[in-house]
């Protein structure tokens, strides 16, 4: 199916809007203000709905009128005494504290990480060098078969500019 086609009620990958400012479901057809807990009556999770119909994973089921009246009281909210018991009872050092504890109990495994790192450690350093791949150049690979300054020119320039000397480096690697 692709976007646009229609899709049992409504159109895949787009959210239909009612007469009553609802939102029409792909299923059934029925005017919802929020799709998020009547696509259970269909055994749907919200994600498989989205999925289902085309809708991005983070397309809001609510309608815009739900949304907004939503907004309007969670505002309301902040300040408010409730708002201020909320603010008094936190405690955001035991939080701190529990997230140490859990992470204590069960730390991420050091053995994984570190047998990633000396293998690719190990992978690098058996390779043999790579050498730049423009004629009489002699400096080490580092991207597309050319070395730094040739990789730059051609990205600069789109030319290598073979016929411009690279000045010599004292003391970094030369092929023989």
């Amino acid at each position: 199916m692709e976007y646009g086609d229609a899709d049992g009620y409504s159109i895949y990958g787009q959210l239909t809007t009612g007469n009553d400012a609802g939102l029409i479901c792909h299923e059934c057809g029925q005017e919802r203000a929020f799709l998020g807990r009547h696509v259970r009556v269909h055994g749907l999770t919200a994600a498989t709905y989205r999925e289902r119909h085309g809708l991005g994973r983070s397309t809001p089921l609510a309608s815009e009128d739900l949304r907004g009246r939503l907004g309007e009281k969670a505002t309301a909210r902040v300040g408010s005494p409730a708002w201020d018991r909320f603010e008094a009872a936190r405690d955001i050092d035991a939080a701190r504290q529990e997230s140490m504890r859990v992470w204590r109990e069960e730390p991420p495994r050091p053995q994984v990480r570190h047998a990633r790192a000396a293998k690719a450690v190990s992978v690098s350093q058996s390779r043999k060098p790579r050498w730049c791949g423009v004629d009489g150049c002699g400096r080490k690979h580092v991207a597309d078969g050319l070395c730094r300054t040739h990789y730059e020119r051609r990205k600069r320039k789109g030319d290598v500019q073979a016929d411009i000397p690279v000045r010599a480096r004292k003391g970094g690697p030369q092929r023989s």
